[in-house]
């Protein structure tokens, strides 16, 4: 899924509405994205006539991506409330519908339940390729996702609980027996990489830039010293 946050008819008061809509959906995966003019297109070119755009010296270039702020002014966003309805609506998607590595096994599993009788033989063992992990990979791990939501998120543990079920009932004994056996084992590994970000390790590693000659002339517009990233956990 794909969803937009900050189109010109998006206001404070309508926007937990959009979010819902799209969360709503369910999607394996859902990537939520600011409405960015770009240079080059036709919307860039329309704030630019209408002399909505910040000026440049506002923000840093490196900073408008689509995943953090505008680069013009919204006709009913404060600036910065952007950056917040994109995180809520990242935040109001886990919650409603769980991590997405978990959302694939119940889509493998629709699948497999389609396909596994195709009078095609290409057709039924590319599905039992692509449903090979129903046996042990998702048992474990919807196992440990159980334990894990277990107290904090009733609507997320409902669903992987139903979502276990049905693949234990699909799968048989070797995936009832995995469950509990191998879930442990991903809990234990689940709990130290928890561990070990609360204690500050992050998965981006270090970075570094070369600037070259057409960069250096741009320095005039660099913010310095560069605005604090803030980290976000979901």
């Amino acid at each position: 899924g794909s969803s937009i946050i900050g189109l010109e008819e998006h206001t404070p008061d309508n926007l937990d509405e959009a979010i819902e809509y799209a969360v709503s959906h369910g999607t394996d995966f859902h990537q939520f994205m600011l409405y960015t003019p770009i240079p080059g297109t036709p919307l860039y070119a329309e704030h630019l006539a209408n002399k909505t755009l910040l000026d440049p010296g506002e923000y840093q270039e490196g900073d408008v991506h689509g995943q953090f702020i505008f680069r013009h002014r919204h006709p009913h966003l404060a600036r910065g409330q952007e950056t917040e309805f994109l995180l809520k609506a990242f935040r109001r998607d886990f919650e409603v519908n769980g991590p997405s590595v978990l959302r694939i096994a119940r889509t493998v599993l629709a699948g497999w339940r389609r396909y596994k009788h195709h009078p095609d033989p290409c057709v039924r063992n590319r599905f039992a390729w692509e449903a090979r992990d129903l046996a042990v990979t998702f048992p474990a791990t919807l196992w440990a996702a159980r334990k894990w939501f277990s107290g904090q998120n009733p609507l997320v543990f409902r669903k992987l609980t139903m979502l276990l079920e049905d693949i234990k009932r699909e799968v048989g004994l070797k995936a009832r027996l995995v469950a509990p056996l191998a879930g442990r084992f991903v809990w234990s590994k689940l709990r130290r990489e928890d561990q070990r970000l609360k204690a500050g390790w992050t998965y981006e590693p270090p970075t570094f830039y070369e600037a070259n000659a057409s960069m250096l002339r741009c320095r005039l517009q660099w913010t310095v010293p560069a605005s604090p990233i803030k980290w976000v956990a979901a």
